[in-house]
C-alpha cells in the first residue's frame, strides 16, 4: 500500500499522540473510542480483545470479498457468539443469514486502520459510547487514517557501524528511528552515489531466517546482497512482514492457502489488500543517505511505483530468486495477479 504524500499530522500534535497511545491500546486488546465529527463509537479488536457487541467493522477488501460492496462494512450477528463473530472476520466463505449489513462509512474504516497499525486482524466490534469503561482513550478518525503518512516522514538516522559480510567486504549498517520507535535498517556497501544499486527488502522470518521454501524471499535478500557487495549499493531492510500484514495475520493467510486460496486471496479474504506495503519511508532513507536517482532490484512494479512517489526517479532491474516445487504457485501468483516481471 502507498502512503498518501498530502495530509500530515504534526507529531506533536495532540492528534498524533492520540492514535499511537491508542494503537497501543489496541496492541494489548483493549478498546478505543473513535470519534468522527459529532458521532463516536467504541471499538474492540476481534483478536485479543473482548466482544463488546455482536455488531463488527470490516474493511472493505473484506467486504468486497464476501460479494458485498467494497466499502468498510458492518456487520450485525444476531448475537454474541464469538466463533460466529470471528468467522464473519476470517472464514472463506460465510452465511448471511440472520446477518444485518450496513455501510460503516469513515468510522468502519478507521477501526479497520486502526487493528492494521496495532497489527491485529482489521475487524473490530463496535459499540455505543455509553459502554467504555472510564478512562477509556479516544482518537479521531481522521487522525487514525492520516498517521502512516505522517510516520514515515519521521525517520531520522540514529546509529551506525561498519559490518563485514559473509558476501564479501564490510558494509556501513545505519539504523533509522521513526517518531514511534519503528526501525529501518539500511546497509551500504562501497560507493554509493546517485544511480547506485538498491534493493528494498520487506522483512521475511520464514523466509530470510529460517530458509522456507514456500517464498523466494530468502533467495532474493541474498542474491541482492550478492549483487550489491559486487557492484556497491544500498540494501534497505523494512519491518513488513507478510507484505505488510505481520507474521501473526501471514501464518493465518498460510493456512488459508492450505486450504487452496492463492496469496492473494488469502490475504484480502483476512480483510487486507493483497499488498499492503509502504514505500515511503524507504524513499526517506534512500534520501537521507543523499541518493535521488536509484537502480531498484525488484520484480514488483509497485515497489518502483511507492519510490517514486518517495520522490525518487527509479530503474527497475529484474532480481529472480530460485523458483522451486514449494513456490512455483506462489510465484505464478505474483505475476498473474499482481504484475510481477518474472
Amino acid at each position: 500500500m502507498l502512503s498518501d504524500p498530502r495530509a500530515r499530522l504534526s507529531t506533536a500534535s495532540a492528534g498524533f499522540v492520540a492514535v499511537h497511545r491508542a494503537i497501543n491500546e489496541v496492541a494489548a486488546g483493549r478498546a478505543v473510542l473513535v470519534r468522527d465529527g459529532g458521532r463516536q463509537v467504541l471499538v474492540s479488536p476481534l483478536e485479543g480483545g473482548r466482544l463488546v457487541s455482536a455488531t463488527l467493522a470490516v474493511s472493505a477488501d473484506r467486504a468486497a470479498y464476501l460479494g458485498l460492496k467494497r466499502v468498510p462494512t458492518l456487520l450485525s450477528a444476531p448475537e454474541h457468539d464469538a466463533g460466529r463473530i470471528f468467522q464473519l472476520a476470517t472464514a472463506p466463505g460465510v452465511d448471511f443469514a440472520g446477518i444485518a449489513i450496513a455501510e460503516g462509512a469513515t468510522i468502519a474504516a478507521a477501526a479497520s486502520e486502526l487493528a492494521k497499525l496495532a497489527e491485529r486482524l482489521p475487524a473490530m466490534t463496535v459499540a455505543d459510547p455509553e459502554r467504555a469503561p472510564a478512562g477509556t482513550l479516544s482518537a479521531d478518525a481522521a487522525d487514525i487514517l492520516s498517521f502512516r503518512a505522517t510516520l514515515a516522514g519521521t525517520i531520522e538516522p540514529v546509529a551506525a557501524a561498519p559490518v563485514p559480510l559473509a558476501t564479501g567486504g564490510t558494509a556501513r549498517m545505519t539504523a533509522f528511528r521513526d517518531a514511534v520507535g519503528g526501525t529501518v535498517s539500511a546497509l551500504a556497501i562501497g560507493e554509493v552515489a546517485d544511480g547506485a544499486l538498491v534493493r528494498v527488502h520487506s522483512s521475511c522470518i520464514t523466509g530470510d531466517v529460517f530458509g522456507s521454501l514456500k517464498c523466494d524471499c530468502g533467495g532474493q535478500l541474498r542474491l541482492s546482497l550478492q549483487r550489491i557487495a559486487a557492484a556497491g549499493g544500498v540494501l534497505i531492510y523494512t519491518a513488513q512482514e507478510g507484505r505488510g500484514i505481520g507474521l501473526v495475520s501471514k501464518l493465518r493467510a498460510y493456512a488459508l492457502q492450505e486450504d487452496g486460496l492463492d496469496t492473494v486471496d488469502a490475504n484480502v479474504a483476512l480483510g487486507y489488500h493483497d499488498d499492503e506495503r509502504d514505500y515511503a519511508a524507504a524513499a526517506v532513507v534512500l534520501r537521507h543517505l543523499g541518493l535521488r536517482r536509484v537502480r531498484l532490484l525488484t520484480n514488483n512494479p509497485r515497489k518502483a511505483d511507492g519510490l517514486a512517489i518517495g520522490g525518487l526517479a527509479v530503474t527497475a532491474e529484474p532480481l529472480h530468486g530460485p523458483v522451486t516445487a514449494e513456490n512455483a504457485r506462489y510465484l505464478a501468483t505474483k505475476r498473474a495477479r499482481s504484475g510481477h516481471t518474472l
